[in-house]
């Protein structure tokens, strides 16, 4: 039943290039590193995280406030 007449000619198939499979394997191997690191608890930097104090959040203008993105209306076009 897969016999193909003279008018219906096998249709090459284009594969992957060797690129393609390089960025493959390179993606699976980040995700495999990050699966690991999360399934081990690694972490890739030293923990220290820097925490602003909370009267500095809280203050008008101070650190990322609703005033420190909306300081008003800034006009149309």
């Amino acid at each position: 039943m897969n016999e193909r007449g003279p008018d219906q000619p096998q249709v090459p198939t284009i594969g992957w290039s060797w690129l393609v499979k390089i960025y493959l394997v390179l993606a699976l191997g980040a995700l495999g590193a990050f699966v690991a690191a999360g399934i081990f608890g690694w972490e890739f930097r030293d923990g220290v995280v820097d925490r602003a104090p909370g009267s500095a959040r809280q203050s008008p203008g101070g650190y990322r406030t609703y005033h420190f993105w909306h300081s008003g209306y800034h006009g149309g076009k």
